[in-house]
């Protein structure tokens, strides 16, 4: 629980709530994601990378690392609130070279549950 790899995810989530992108980027370039203990910390870990770069304003890193939690969980990703509300921000200032990659995530992270309880 407290091993060199979860200390480092935990140091590099605090950096990113402190808004330092780049010290957070910095700490994450130094985790092992192979040593992760479960694919929830490995998700985790990944969410809060893709939040420092949102931070740093580069939506194309953005965009990437919100690619491969789909890939690692679908349905985490649809489930997380931070990770609807990257897409939310992506869809509006995301540069046009990559407006329909952004669109197709929202569309497939938009679930049936969202249209019965009334949301779009």
């Amino acid at each position: 629980m407290f091993g060199p790899t979860n200390v480092a995810l935990h140091a590099m989530g605090i950096e990113m709530l402190a808004g330092d992108a780049t010290g957070g980027l910095r700490l994450a370039d130094q985790v092992d994601t192979s040593r992760l203990p479960s694919r929830e910390r490995q998700f985790t870990f990944g969410l809060e990378v893709a939040r420092c770069y949102h931070l740093r304003g580069d939506d194309a890193a953005v965009l990437v690392h919100l690619l491969s939690l789909e890939d690692l969980a679908p349905a985490d990703l649809s489930r997380s609130p931070a990770a609807r509300t990257l897409v939310q921000d992506l869809q509006q200032r995301v540069r046009p070279t990559l407006r329909r990659k952004v669109e197709d995530l929202a569309d497939r992270l938009h679930s049936p549950e969202d249209e019965a309880a009334g949301e779009t």
